[in-house]
């Protein structure tokens, strides 16, 4: 269907067809009196044709209101919507508007401009871009008028909270990536039309927004959070589910499929998906973090050790190649804790801009006696800046200890050995860390580089060091994304 015709939602026509379904407008006294109504929003009269018969006439103040100022129809509609409060007519009407208005957003030179700078760019980076925009679901379609297909669509979209229509956000996403001659001439575009509706400086905003997205964009993390939790009915088995994020726009995980399986087969199961991500959704990504989401008696799992090629003559730790943190899906599915975790992650991220030396935000355990574990709960009730806690014995059992008085404290960061050994080379390499929390995950990681070197690596701190950095911004339970699992991408 063109863009003239006369049921086309964009159209003159169709706005007059919902225009003449308003009692009132049908009264030449009533329209009269709504462009004098017209006056006090705008400031300026109109200059409109009268004409005896309806249609023509309301023809003559769309006309009208679309010379003088974009945002004139929508002013006439609210003047009517005076007279006929809660009107569904006038609603309508409105909605009729919205619609012509983004679509005369861009004239027929302008249009035909754009098209021309956007001819040759592949299909996959304009959906790329409108979807950047649009949200994921944007449909487009596929034969040889996409370019024309992306301007419809974001021109039939209502403005963003900021004024500023999504054309325009696009314009800049594209301006951004095409790299040659066509860049300057489409934020030249661009300024032309925000100059034209007043929203220069509201279009400079989103120029900065995109350039600091494009920074993001090239430190882009990706997340492998992986949860393992006891099956119920076997104790020999354990039930795996993953969560993959690479979306530089927000935390959006993306759940896989359930595996099932013993712990070599967990183990081979991560080697899998890791794999996976290297060759697949990740494989752009500037760096990859492998989170593991469990519960109380898991945490002591030597995930950071866990081989990436299982069976190899070479073996290769996973938390040599990769920061490996571990999470608490106790807390994650304890809403109680949740305020005070998150207002001491709050603490470390300010903390983090300011650039301080996070002496104080740091505090070692006693032990895992009953009497360490009381005054251990006191000094974090106390000492609310503390937002990593170096734990003196090992989380493991079914007894709590130091990291489940952590946990209920909302602490975001613990650091403990797995083996009862050296203390004081423990000691020694986390307090030379105390000024890195911010890097904390990658610092060990160097860490477990420089045990792998040692003469005797297993006895060396860094093949026995686990990190819990546990992060209240980025959740995965309690509840699941509600979309299909994603489906896995053979790498063999």
């Amino acid at each position: 269907m063109s863009w003239s015709d006369a049921d086309y939602p964009g159209s003159l026509s169709f706005l007059v067809d919902r225009l003449e379904e308003i009692p009132s407008l049908r009264d030449p006294a009533s329209r009269r009196l709504c462009l004098d109504l017209l006056v006090e929003h705008l400031g300026v009269r109109l200059v409109v044709n009268d004409f005896l018969a309806t249609r023509a006439h309301l023809i003559a103040i769309v006309q009208a209101c679309r010379r003088h100022h974009p945002r004139a129809l929508g002013a006439f509609i609210d003047v009517v919507e005076q007279m006929e409060p809660g009107s569904k007519p006038v609603h309508r009407a409105r909605v009729a508007i919205e619609d012509m208005t983004a679509l005369e957003l861009v004239d027929k030179p302008d249009r035909d401009e754009l098209l021309a700078l956007l001819s040759g760019l592949p299909r996959d980076l304009l959906v790329e871009f409108v979807r950047l925009v649009a949200g994921r679901t944007i449909e487009l379609s596929s034969d040889d008028e996409y370019h024309a297909d992306v301007l419809a669509t974001l021109e039939r979209m209502n403005a963003r909270p900021d004024g500023v229509p999504p054309l325009l956000v696009f314009v800049e996403h594209v301006a951004a990536r095409v790299g040659d001659y066509r860049a300057d001439r489409l934020r030249q575009w661009n300024d032309r039309q925000a100059e034209k509706v007043g929203l220069t400086e509201r279009l400079q905003a989103v120029q900065l927004e995109q350039a600091s997205q494009s920074q993001l964009e090239q430190d882009l993390v990706a997340y492998l959070v992986v949860r393992i939790e006891p099956d119920l009915l076997d104790p020999d088995q354990f039930v795996v589910v993953h969560w993959q994020h690479n979306d530089p726009t927000g935390w959006r995980p993306q759940r896989g499929r359930q595996f099932s399986g013993e712990l070599d087969e967990v183990r081979a199961h991560i080697a899998d998906l890791v794999a996976t991500a290297e060759s697949a959704w990740a494989k752009d990504a500037s760096n990859i973090v492998v989170e593991f989401l469990l519960p109380y008696g898991l945490l002591n799992l030597p995930v950071d050790q866990w081989d990436l090629e299982v069976g190899s003559m070479l073996p290769r730790p996973l938390g040599l190649h990769y920061q490996v943190v571990v999470r608490s899906l106790d807390r994650a599915r304890s809403p109680r804790w949740h305020r005070e975790w998150r207002r001491r992650w709050e603490l470390l991220k300010t903390a983090q801009t300011e650039l301080t030396n996070f002496e104080d935000n740091w505090l070692w355990s006693d032990g895992a006696k009953a009497r360490h574990l009381a005054a251990l709960d006191a000094r974090l009730a106390a000492r609310r800046n503390v937002v990593s806690l170096v734990l003196r014995s090992v989380p493991e059992g079914i007894e709590p200890g130091e990291v489940m008085v952590g946990l209920r404290t909302g602490v975001p960061v613990m650091v403990w050995q797995r083996a009862d050994s050296s203390r004081s080379a423990f000691d020694s390499e986390v307090r030379a860390m105390r000024d890195k929390l911010p890097s904390l995950a990658e610092s060990l990681r160097l860490l477990r580089g420089e045990a792998k070197q040692a003469s005797r690596p297993e006895s060396h701190v860094g093949s026995r060091v686990s990190l819990l950095w546990d992060d209240p911004d980025r959740p995965v339970e309690p509840l699941d994304p509600p979309t299909a699992p994603i489906e896995e991408v053979a790498t063999r």
